[in-house]
């Protein structure tokens, strides 16, 4: 069984050319009028034939330019015998076939398990270190984006932990908590020990 029994090609010259395998659409010829120089009324329009793999999934596709669609054709079929097209195309269609395998399993009233692919934890924030004026520091982490350092949330945080080291009460709103903390006289971001920002005093 050669290629060009399996390849079944439909379209003209004028619009182009698809080749499909067992109704996969895997090949396009595409046609530019191609005009070398002043064309007579009487004289017939020619083409450039551009030739396309389709659906090439990772495999490398053909891409040749020729002057006659036989030729395009031709280099379809070689790509589709030689060059990774027939995997191409078994690459294209495994995964509609894979579907409808597992369809009929169900069908048949058995169960179809899909494996569960564990949930990669997300890396925790940036850590922010603060000193306070009365000598205090705290360090916690701080769910932001080490490109948009969240420097309110931070010390809103570290406010809450001064007050929870020196037994404040845990209802207190962040005003509250503004006049009741000493200043922060100095605090930054850090990731794995490297200083990401810092600043003097509270923003």
């Amino acid at each position: 069984m050669t290629s060009k029994q399996e390849i079944v090609w439909t379209g003209n010259d004028a619009d182009g050319f698809v080749g499909t395998v067992n109704g996969v659409a895997l090949y396009k010829i595409r046609t530019v009028p191609y005009a070398p120089g002043p064309r007579r009324k009487d004289e017939k329009l020619r083409y450039t034939f551009l030739v396309r793999r389709l659906n090439t999934r990772s495999y490398e596709g053909v891409a040749d330019t020729t002057h006659t669609a036989d030729e395009a054709k031709t280099a379809c079929e070689v790509d589709y015998a030689r060059n990774g097209g027939r995997a191409a195309f078994h690459k294209t269609v495994s995964k509609p076939a894979l579907a409808a395998a597992l369809a009929a399993v169900q069908a048949a009233g058995f169960r179809v398990l899909k494996p569960k692919v564990p949930k990669p934890k997300g890396r925790p924030g940036p850590v922010f270190a603060a000193e306070f004026a009365d000598g205090s520091h705290v360090r916690m982490s701080v769910a932001c984006s080490t490109e948009t350092l969240d420097w309110i949330r931070g010390e809103r945080l570290a406010r809450q932990a001064w007050a929870s080291r020196h037994k404040a009460p845990l209802d207190c709103d962040s005003a509250k908590l503004t006049e009741m903390a000493p200043p922060i006289s100095v605090c930054r971001f850090e990731r794995d020990g490297v200083v990401l920002a810092e600043r003097r005093g509270a923003a």
